[in-house]
This record gives structure tokens, C-alpha cells and sequence, in this order.
């Protein structure tokens, strides 16, 4: 069996090993080394939920979620749960007994409020929302920075980084900031337009946790999980179904 760890995936052969390296996107930046692993000095952007693993991609870390977490992890909401305990009470929830969170704003429905955050903060919703608005409105409303961490500066929303061809170094398209390397100019435009190069303005308001993440949703993910106790996860389906504000302000305490 060869196993690839950035993809924590097995192969049956080398040939399909070495077919998965050259044709995933997850390994553009990589370059193979004398023991025949592949090593880059880029680093992994996608985090796991139940333990300090980092990925090349989202796929990546739903396999790992699903391999190595399953007994705790729900699949359907792609939530982790602290333990199987928790993962079976959640199963039995409203949240799996036809009860979806409606997007406000178009006809989807999300079985979290987490999930709706992340349609809405996709830029795929026709209301036009988008991380950069979702973060300028949690801005207003944290005014003494509860759930916002009270940086210097923020990027602003106008703002949009875009590579051009001189991004090419000869072998790919090369990320200036990271110095991950992409097959297509698209893939690294992007890249660029995802939110892993922003600053962390979200943290946990645990006071025994203090976490920071980049977006809304991967807080809101947090909260859900109650492995810090700051709401209950029906409390936060509950306050969002009346508005993503309303949870916020929920959160805040205001």
C-alpha cells in the first residue's frame, strides 16, 4: 500500500500513487525528495476540527474527518462533536428530523447555521452577500470586540488581490505571499480570493479558550460544538433562524 499524507489517502499500487501526485491540484507546489515522500515549503491550509492535523485540501480533511474521527463526526453538517455521546444525542436532534435552516434570502436550506453562514459568505447567494460584507457587519456590531479581535487594521472589502501571468516562475503559478504553486492562473486567482491569507478577527469568547479564526463560520462551527460552553448548539440554531444578526448579537451579549 503507498500512502499519501498531505491527502491522508492509501493507494493499491505505485502507478496510481504516482498518478494521484501528478494530476491533484493538492500537489502543485510539491517537488519529490531522495526517499520518494514530496515536500514543500508551503504551508497546509485546511485545519481539522478534532485534533492538530492540517491539509492541502478540504477533501483531504473530509476523509481525514471520516477515517479517523467517524465515531464523533456527522457527516450531513460536517460537525465535530466532542464525543460519540454527543455525536448520537445530535442524531436524534431536530436538526435530523426535517427542521433546515432557511437561507433568508433564496430558496437553500442548511441543516446548521454554521452551513448558512458559509453559503453566505461564499458570494453564491443572489443576495450578494459575501465574506467581506458578512465581516464589515460583524465589525458594527462588536463594537468592544467580544467575538472580533481588536486588530490594528482590516482589509478592506474593496479590496481584491488578482495574479496576472507574471505569476509564472518557469514551472507554475506562483502565490506571492505563501509561495504555493498553482497549475492555472485560475487556481491561484483562487486562492487568492479564498480567505487564508486574511488576518484572524474572529475569536472564541470562552474565557478559558480565546481561539481566533478567519471567518464567521468556522467560530460559529466552534460554538456549535459546545466544547467551550459559550451556547448551547440549539440555542445557536434557535437565535440564528431569526437572523445571522440576532445570533451575533446573542453571542455578544447585546
Amino acid at each position: 500500500m503507498y500512502y499519501c499524507d498531505p491527502c491522508d489517502r492509501y493507494f493499491n499500487s505505485d502507478n496510481s500513487y504516482n498518478q494521484h501526485v501528478e494530476n491533484s491540484s493538492a500537489h502543485r507546489n510539491f517537488e519529490p525528495s531522495d526517499d520518494g515522500y514530496y515536500s514543500s515549503n508551503a504551508e497546509p491550509e485546511f485545519e481539522c476540527s478534532g485534533c492538530d492535523s492540517w491539509f492541502w485540501s478540504s477533501v483531504a480533511r473530509e476523509n481525514h474527518h471520516i477515517s479517523q474521527h467517524g465515531h464523533r463526526y456527522c457527516t450531513p453538517c460536517k460537525r465535530m462533536f466532542m464525543n460519540e455521546n454527543n455525536l448520537m444525542q445530535h442524531q436524534h436532534s431536530k436538526v435530523h428530523q426535517g427542521f433546515p435552516m432557511k437561507c433568508p434570502f433564496c430558496p437553500t436550506q442548511y441543516t446548521t447555521a454554521s452551513a448558512l453562514i458559509i453559503h453566505l459568505e461564499s458570494g453564491r447567494c443572489p443576495s450578494g452577500s459575501n465574506r467581506e460584507r458578512i465581516n464589515a457587519a460583524i465589525r458594527h456590531l462588536d463594537k468592544n470586540h467580544v467575538i472580533t479581535t481588536p486588530l490594528m487594521e482590516y482589509s478592506s472589502p474593496s479590496f481584491t488581490n488578482i495574479a496576472t501571468e507574471r505569476s509564472w516562475n518557469g514551472l507554475c503559478y506562483e502565490c506571492s505571499m505563501c509561495h504555493r504553486g498553482f497549475n492555472t492562473l485560475q487556481g491561484l486567482n483562487g486562492h487568492l480570493r479564498s480567505p487564508v491569507h486574511d488576518q484572524r478577527m474572529y475569536r472564541c469568547p470562552g474565557p478559558s479558550c480565546g481561539r481566533e479564526f478567519i471567518v464567521l463560520s468556522g467560530l460559529v462551527q466552534h460554538v456549535e460544538s459546545e466544547s467551550c460552553g459559550v451556547m448551547r448548539f440549539a440555542n445557536v440554531q434557535k437565535s440564528a433562524s431569526g437572523g445571522i444578526d440576532k445570533m451575533v448579537r446573542k453571542m455578544i451579549g447585546s
